[in-house]
């Protein structure tokens, strides 16, 4: 039992719900807007894609405090180490992808696709191995993300997913800055 009155084994479907529905909103928001948008193929997709990333980042975000709110600071960090999961999975598929379509021709652009499955995988290996370094790399990891959605205009189709990292990777390092909020509420002075 949590100190908010939840058993911690009632969380986590809660959490999973929240997810699903942060990726139902997204799609909705997607194709909706992909409906108002008048230009066709990538030019109107990528838009589409990105505004659907940005509501699928904000849901998620809402979902995940509320459901942290009635957490202790354990099962706060549990929540985000799941995410990084679901981060990793929306980095490695398309890293994936690029990697297969670009190393059949032998270019060295496969070299980008490797290295998002391997950027997407730091902090899940971090988080198993040295759990205090988590925010440092997934806050280099958000960097990352960052610099490539910023400066980077060639890759143009890969926008929507760099925000959607870039988002789940701020939404593990609030939902760690709140678990340490949590955990010194909590602390008992000793005499």
């Amino acid at each position: 039992m949590t100190e908010h009155g939840f058993p911690t084994s009632a969380l986590l479907p809660r959490y999973v719900t929240a997810l699903v529905a942060a990726c139902a909103a997204g799609v909705i928001s997607a194709l909706g807007s992909a409906h108002f948008i008048a230009a066709q193929g990538t030019q109107r997709a990528v838009p589409a894609l990105l505004v659907g990333a940005v509501v699928l980042v904000a849901v998620l975000a809402v979902a995940s405090f509320l459901v942290a709110r009635h957490a202790d600071s354990e099962t706060i960090e549990r929540i985000s180490r799941h995410l990084l999961w679901v981060v990793f999975a929306i980095a490695a598929v398309p890293g994936l992808i690029w990697f297969a379509l670009w190393v059949s021709g032998g270019s060295a652009q496969s070299l980008f696709g490797l290295a998002a499955i391997l950027i997407g995988g730091l902090p899940v290996f971090v988080a198993r191995r040295k759990p205090d370094a988590l925010p440092l790399t997934t806050g280099f990891c958000l960097l990352v993300a960052i610099v490539t959605f910023v400066f980077w205009q060639p890759l143009f189709l890969l926008l929507p997913i760099s925000v959607a990292v870039a988002g789940g990777w701020a939404l593990t390092l609030a939902l760690l800055g709140y678990a340490r909020h949590r955990r010194s509420k909590t602390v008992v002075p000793s005499n």
